[in-house]
Formats: C-alpha cells, sequence, structure tokens
C-alpha cells in the first residue's frame, strides 16, 4: 500500500510540475534550429501605422540566416530586431552588414536602428506586444524606442 501511494505521489508531482512550467526566455539558441517560431512582427493593434516595420519583416523573414525577426516604427525611426541562428553566428558580422545596409536602401527616409543583439529582441518584442495591448501615442513610443536604441549603441 505505502508503495502504491509513492508512486501515485511521484507521478502527480510529475505531472503538476510539468504541467505549470513557465517559459523562459534562453540566451543558448543551440537546439532550436528545428522549430521556426513565427511571430506576427510588427504590433498590429496600435494606431499608429507600422506598414514599413511590416515590410522590413516581410523582407528579413526570407531570408535563410535570420531565425525570427520584429520590428517597430515610429514617426522616421524603424527599430528591427533579428535573431541569427546559431550555425551561422561565424558569420555574425556579414550577416549584420548586409542587413542594415538592405534596410537602409528600403527606408531611405527612416532611420534605421537593426540589431541581432538577443537582448535588444526581447525588448523589441516586448514593446511589440505592450503596443498590441494598449495604444500608444507617437511620444511615447518615440521615447521607447530611443531607450532601446541607447541599448543597442552600449557594448558590454
Amino acid at each position: 500500500m505505502k508503495r502504491w501511494w509513492l508512486a501515485a505521489v511521484a507521478v502527480w508531482l510529475a505531472a503538476s510540475g510539468c504541467a505549470k512550467e513557465e517559459t523562459e526566455q534562453k540566451q543558448s539558441l543551440q537546439g532550436t534550429d528545428w522549430m521556426r517560431a513565427q511571430t506576427s512582427g510588427t504590433a498590429k493593434g496600435a494606431v499608429l501605422d507600422q506598414g514599413p516595420a511590416e515590410r522590413a519583416v516581410a523582407s528579413l523573414r526570407r531570408r535563410d540566416d535570420v531565425r525570427e525577426v520584429v520590428a517597430v516604427n515610429s514617426g522616421e525611426r524603424l527599430l528591427v530586431a533579428y535573431q541569427i541562428p546559431h550555425l551561422k553566428r561565424w558569420k555574425r558580422k556579414e550577416i549584420e552588414k548586409e542587413i542594415a545596409e538592405r534596410l537602409r536602401a528600403m527606408f531611405p527616409g527612416y532611420d534605421v536602428v537593426s540589431s541581432s543583439d538577443l537582448k535588444i529582441f526581447w525588448k523589441t518584442k516586448d514593446l511589440k506586444t505592450k503596443m498590441e495591448k494598449k495604444r500608444w501615442d507617437e511620444r511615447d513610443l518615440q521615447r521607447e524606442i530611443g531607450r532601446i536604441e541607447k541599448l543597442s549603441k552600449e557594448q558590454t
């Protein structure tokens, strides 16, 4: 009887522990190449026009050396964050340079900030999620994009 109860409690603990596991943002991208996560890439719930951000996301999604893309724009600023697959990180500088040149050519009237830094990606994704939940005015969005842009220029 004790063994049965012990086995039942162990199974219950394992099942309840796994079911409530929180998703965690992992810095390592190993093992995720088999699953390509799809995000909308832009803030669709906002009043502000996100057309340039949507075009940037669509353009970068077609690339094989970009795993996931998020973009937000406000006024004349365009913030694009993306992830590079783990095995393509050897050519990271070349990929970043190509993407920056391509985005500047696509959006000549915009101040384009592009980054493959994971922290910038997370912050941009959080901003996009916040924009979907509530309406932002231009000034607040400009301030938040400026804060993320400042983070992207910091060196570790």
